[in-house]
Parts: structure tokens; C-alpha cells; sequence
């Protein structure tokens, strides 16, 4: 049975002063909410274990986490307009695997790419890793495996494989 609950962004506390969080099967989505589906818990020891190859330069204990378990720190901050659920917008990135292996780039082999933000047609890290991002800015996430391909593999991912990403906001429309 899956859970659904809704957390408002911009809520400075998890309380009833949020105000526009919504109760459990709730229908409606705020316009600015993340949707934690099962995954609004997460175990400090989901990292156990996991290192980091010296040129990704992950620290997590110097990273933000955001309450569904995504770590992300602004190497360069945006001037531009801001990343938000609803919005497209047009990245420049590149994957890794933890391991410093490259897995995946948008360029040279094409255009940036481009997403609706919060509509779920990107990994779900994504989609909660790049709200907040001005255009111009450039931001590294670390996604554990479950808010990246989960138990797939896909491409050069194998299954079960958290990934740390490099993601310069292009453009908001």
C-alpha cells in the first residue's frame, strides 16, 4: 500500500504551520508541492557503505539534503529565472556512477535537454534536485538509487546504483 503525502515548498518547519500541506489521499496537489511517495523516511544508513571517487569531490555532511533524500550543493549560482514545479526548463549535464565512472551526457551527443519540472518524465531525483536553480546556475546532486533507476538498469547503469549528476539550468520557460 502506498502512502502519498505532499510537502509544500518554502514551509520552513514540518508542522501544522505549513498550512498548505495537504492530509494523506488528498486528490489535489498544491501548485508547489514535491510528492514523497513512501520515500519521505529515509535511513542514514542508505549511504553506509557508499564512497565517492575523489573527483565527483562529494562531501554530503557539506551538502543540503532535501527531506526525500536527494543531496545537492550549487558549485555556481544562477542570476536567471528560478526552477519551479510546472515550469520547463533546459539542462546541460553529465552522470556519473559513485565510482567516478561516466554514464551518460547530453552533449556532445545532442542538444540540452529539456523537462517539465515535477511532472515525473525525469528520474525523480531530478525532478526534486533542480526546484530552486536560477538559469546560469550550475548544481551537483547525489541520488540515492531509489530516486534515480531503482532496481533497473538502464544503459551503462547497472540496477540498484546511486548516481551523482552535474546540471547547469540553461533556460526556464
Amino acid at each position: 500500500m502506498m502512502h502519498r503525502v505532499w510537502l509544500v515548498i518554502g514551509c520552513a518547519l514540518m508542522s501544522s504551520a505549513c498550512g498548505g500541506a495537504r492530509a494523506a489521499g488528498s486528490t489535489s496537489t498544491p501548485p508547489d508541492a514535491v510528492e514523497l511517495v513512501d520515500e519521505r523516511i529515509v535511513s542514514e544508513d542508505e549511504w553506509a557503505g557508499v564512497s565517492f571517487a575523489d573527483e565527483l569531490n562529494v562531501v554530503l555532511l557539506a551538502m543540503t539534503k532535501h527531506p526525500a533524500g536527494v543531496y545537492y550543493r550549487d558549485v555556481e549560482l544562477g542570476t536567471g529565472a528560478v526552477a519551479t514545479a510546472g515550469r520547463e526548463v533546459v539542462v546541460t549535464y553529465i552522470a556519473y556512477l559513485t565510482d567516478g565512472r561516466e554514464v551518460d551526457r547530453s552533449t556532445p551527443r545532442g542538444a540540452p535537454m529539456s523537462f517539465e519540472v515535477g511532472k515525473g518524465t525525469v528520474i525523480r531525483g531530478w525532478d526534486l534536485g533542480v526546484r530552486g536553480m536560477k538559469v546560469g546556475g550550475t548544481r551537483q546532486l547525489v541520488v540515492p538509487a531509489r530516486l534515480a533507476y531503482g532496481r533497473r538498469a538502464v544503459g551503462k547503469v547497472p540496477a540498484n546504483a546511486p548516481m551523482v549528476f552535474l546540471v547547469r539550468l540553461d533556460a526556464v520557460r
